[in-house]
């Protein structure tokens, strides 16, 4: 709850006196809820797969765990993919006051943070598995040390970006603390190279959306060549017999 809330509370409170902090904390909410589908989704997983998990406890279930991350991740790039090409339509259900040109960046960013918690939920299955939660206690101490110690330096000179960034880098660092410790106690088959091909194709579609101009059409192809691409790496290999 600190990694979700604190960052208003501080934008609130540690914003310049001639900057309308009110006006900012409500801005930087709307923002926040243009990244509700990549919440929602992960949500939704979260208490799906935790029953999963926990029904198919045992080691010849750890490639069953590696899949679930690989599709987990093929359809959150999805999501934002799909938020980020069409946020022009996306911001046209908040008031004109809100169209802001930081929100492209702040929605992003959050979007991309609510990535890494996805990922950090796929993760957090090791300590829960093998009955170390207390790991659990101290990754979320050390996000929530981040959130609070980077929101603090940050926000009086970039505002709400700061508390996206901030966002972004929490859920990053526990995530990767996460593997790091999974690695040790409950080592799981991640197919890592096709999972970093994925993002990089992700991170490069949203690229050429945001640098160019060609218009939604060719947005929506960028998105079709995802899907194809995906479709072409993971359909199965058919015998040559």
């Amino acid at each position: 709850m600190t990694n979700e809330t604190i960052d208003r509370i501080l934008l609130k409170n540690m914003l310049p006196v001639e900057v309308n902090s009110l006006f900012e904390v409500g801005l930087y909410g709307a923002f926040y809820k243009l990244s509700i589908l990549m919440i929602l989704f992960i949500q939704t997983f979260r208490f799906a797969a935790e029953p999963f998990f926990f029904q198919n406890k045992n080691n010849s279930s750890k490639q069953v765990y590696a899949d679930v991350m690989k599709y987990f991740i093929i359809v959150t790039a999805f999501v934002f993919l799909v938020v980020t090409t069409f946020y022009d339509f996306f911001i046209g259900f908040l008031g004109q006051s809100y169209h802001d040109p930081r929100g492209f960046y702040v929605v992003s960013i959050l979007l991309l943070a609510n990535f890494f918690l996805g990922i950090y939920y796929n993760l957090s299955i090791w300590y829960k598995l093998t009955d170390k939660t207390i790991f659990g206690a101290y990754i979320s101490i050390f996000g929530a040390l981040i959130t609070i110690t980077l929101n603090y330096l940050l926000i009086p000179y970039y505002g709400f970006i700061a508390c996206a960034l901030t966002t972004l880098c929490c859920y990053f660092v526990m995530s990767l603390i996460s593997y790091v410790f999974l690695r040790k106690y409950f080592p799981i088959p991640y197919d890592l190279k096709r999972i970093l091909f994925y993002f990089s194709l992700m991170i490069f579609i949203f690229s050429l959306v945001y640098f160019d101009s060609l218009g939604t059409y060719i947005h929506c192809l960028y998105l079709l060549i995802f899907l194809i691409v995906v479709y072409l790496m993971e359909q199965p290999k058919k015998s040559l017999i």
